[in-house]
């Protein structure tokens, strides 16, 4: 079990389009505020982003807004966070899940 709450966390983000997983209800106002809809079939909200500045800017509200950005494998969108700071398009930290087994997830601040 997990004593770190989160809202959502972001799950791809390696092409032009950013997916975000909610775990928080109440926080389906924010995502669409900035221009994220819904996808029934992946029951995820998604957004596009045509190139990397503007996609740092997501980033960077998503971030202000407390989200996390998933961990894994090669450009995951907690690598792309970090491709995107080392270019100096966004600056800051940001918040990394990582999963050890379904629902048992570990924040840390990178």
């Amino acid at each position: 079990m997990n004593d770190q709450s989160m809202k959502a966390f972001v799950t791809k983000a390696d092409g032009k389009v950013i997916r975000v997983k909610l775990l928080d209800s109440s926080f389906k106002e924010e995502l669409s505020n900035l221009g994220f809809s819904y996808d029934d079939e992946l029951s995820e909200y998604f957004t596009q982003s045509d190139d990397n500045t503007i996609k740092a800017g997501i980033f960077e509200k998503l971030r202000d807004l407390d989200v996390s950005f998933s961990g894994g494998k090669e450009w995951c969108p907690a690598e792309v966070f970090e491709y995107l700071r080392e270019t100096g398009l966004i600056a800051g930290q940001f918040k990394k899940v990582g999963w050890s087994g379904p629902g048992d997830y570990r924040l840390t601040v990178e």
